[in-house]
C-alpha cells in the first residue's frame, strides 16, 4: 500500500507511544511518511509509563532503532544552536513550556519548506504553532487516523478538539502580545 501523501508527518513522543499502546504503530508507519525528532527517537521514547507500571517505575521502552534502521521511519536531528535560537523567539510564558522533544520537532518543522504536519499531545506545540500563525501545520493523532480509516477512541489530548482550542489560545496570545518576542 503506497504511503498517505498529505504530508510528511513529525511525530512528538506521546504520539509514538499512544501509537503502540492502540496496537497501530506498524499500520500507521506502513500508510506514512514518519519523522521523528532524534529526541524523540533515542530518549523520550524508550521511557514512558504504562498501564503495568509501579508507582515511580517506567514501563516498556520503544525502540524505534529498528525502524529507522530499516528506513520505514526518519530521524532527524537539530543542532543545538538552531533549538536554541528557536526557543529565544519565544517569551518565558512559552519558551519554559516546551520540552526537548517538542523543541527539536518544532525547530525542524519551522526550518524545513513544503507541506509538513506535526502531531502532539501536548498543548504548547499547538499554541506554538497558533502563535506562529502556523495553524495549518498542526494535525491531532485522531485527525490522522481518520485519515487512514483507523479511527479508534483517544485520550482528550490527541483529538482534534484539543489541537483546534490550543490553537486558537495561541492565535489570542499572538493578538494579545503573549509568546513571540
Amino acid at each position: 500500500m503506497p504511503k498517505l501523501k498529505f504530508s510528511l508527518l513529525i511525530l512528538d513522543a506521546g504520539v509514538v507511544i499512544t501509537l503502540h499502546q492502540l496496537g497501530l504503530w506498524q499500520q500507521v508507519v506502513d500508510r506514512c511518511d514518519i519523522h521523528v525528532s532524534r529526541v524523540v527517537a533515542e530518549v523520550e521514547s524508550l521511557f514512558h509509563i504504562d498501564a503495568n507500571s509501579e508507582p515511580g517505575d517506567y514501563g516498556q521502552g520503544i525502540d524505534l532503532g529498528p525502524d529507522i534502521d530499516a528506513g520505514r521511519i526518519t530521524r532527524f536531528e537539530v543542532p543545538i544552536d538552531q533549538i536554541r535560537r528557536f526557543r529565544e523567539r519565544f517569551d518565558d510564558s512559552y519558551a519554559s513550556g516546551i520540552h526537548d522533544g517538542e523543541a527539536e520537532s518544532l525547530a525542524y518543522l519551522f526550518s524545513q519548506p513544503g507541506d509538513w504536519l506535526i502531531s502532539s499531545g501536548d498543548a504548547i506545540v499547538f499554541k506554538v504553532l497558533g502563535n506562529a500563525g502556523r495553524s495549518e501545520d498542526g494535525i491531532s493523532l485522531e485527525e490522522i487516523l481518520q485519515r487512514l480509516g483507523l479511527s479508534k477512541p483517544v485520550d482528550w489530548q490527541y483529538t482534534k478538539a484539543f489541537r483546534l482550542k490550543f490553537d486558537k489560545v495561541g492565535s489570542t496570545d499572538q493578538i494579545q502580545g503573549r509568546g513571540l518576542k
